[in-house]
């Protein structure tokens, strides 16, 4: 009997040891979000759906204080700056990914912004100077767009990546500009229809199993744009534009949140099937 019972204790000491490693070795579990790491190279995988929205707004406010003399800028050459600025915009997204770590998808995007500048002067010299008073630019734009984009992995992380999306767009917008003199307001109306090519990279960082964040940043691009133009709703003119650019633009900085949904074998009601199996 007590040789049953040293066994039994004995038993039992080694099943605890065996418990509690087993449990800490889960604790230092690398982040894979349940993609298993013999996935190498897998930031997302084939099947997912992804679903977003990504956010853009900037604002300037110059000289518009009690008593303020306005805002100098450029060594004084632009001087006495009152007036404001904002831009916003909001675009929701969702896309599939039709092979490992690569995505296409749609972009449906709203962009507003608002110039009201109330008073500027530019000096060219102490004898020649000019000024703008009371002038007023407001526009907003409808655009649609099909992506394809492709992930890498950083240092094959399942938590960091970096990606780069191509961008087929098409857009509408409207815009007006105004200024009032003597109480009589006098302004332009526009129209304006796009199409252009955009190249945007950025960086996905995973904050849980299925929730994202994203950073991108527009830097490539090929455009198209045709303007019609009202003045004082009688004259009409219209213009024509396309060109390349290769530059970062700071207002085009967008940052968003994703949501991403596991089908297929990497979903957890198919491994919960497979486990029962």
């Amino acid at each position: 009997m007590k040789r049953i019972f040293i066994i039994s204790i004995l038993l039992l000491s080694c099943t605890s040891s065996f418990a509690a490693k087993e449990k800490n070795s889960e604790a230092v579990e690398p982040f894979d979000r349940g993609l298993g790491q013999s996935l190498v190279g897998v930031f997302v995988p084939k099947g997912t759906v992804c679903s977003g929205i990504n956010f853009t707004y900037n604002t300037v406010d110059l000289g518009n204080s009690n008593d303020d003399s306005g805002y100098s800028m450029l060594f004084g050459l632009l001087g006495g700056l009152k007036g404001s600025m904002y831009t916003f915009g909001v675009t929701p997204q969702v896309s599939y990914f039709i092979a490992d770590n690569l995505s296409i998808g749609l972009r449906f995007g709203y962009n507003r912004s608002y110039l009201g500048l109330g008073n500027a002067q530019l000096s060219v010299s102490d004898d020649i100077s000019f000024g703008i008073q009371n002038y007023n630019v407001f526009n907003h734009k409808f655009n649609g767009a099909l992506t394809l984009r492709y992930y890498m992995p950083l240092a094959n992380s399942k938590r960091f990546g970096i990606f780069l999306e191509a961008r087929a767009n098409g857009g509408y917008g409207q815009s007006k500009t105004w200024k009032v003199v003597d109480e009589n307001k006098y302004g332009t109306y526009s129209e304006t229809r796009s199409c252009s090519l955009n190249f945007v990279p950025g960086i996905c960082i995973f904050a849980t199993d299925n929730v994202a964040v994203e950073v991108a940043i527009g830097m490539l691009g090929l455009e198209y744009t045709k303007t019609d133009q009202y003045r004082n709703q009688v004259e009409h003119s219209s213009m024509n534009t396309s060109g390349a650019n290769f530059r970062i633009n700071p207002l085009s900085i967008e940052l968003g949140a994703c949501i991403y949904f596991y089908t297929g074998p990497h979903s957890k009601k198919a491994k919960r099937n497979n486990k029962q199996l």
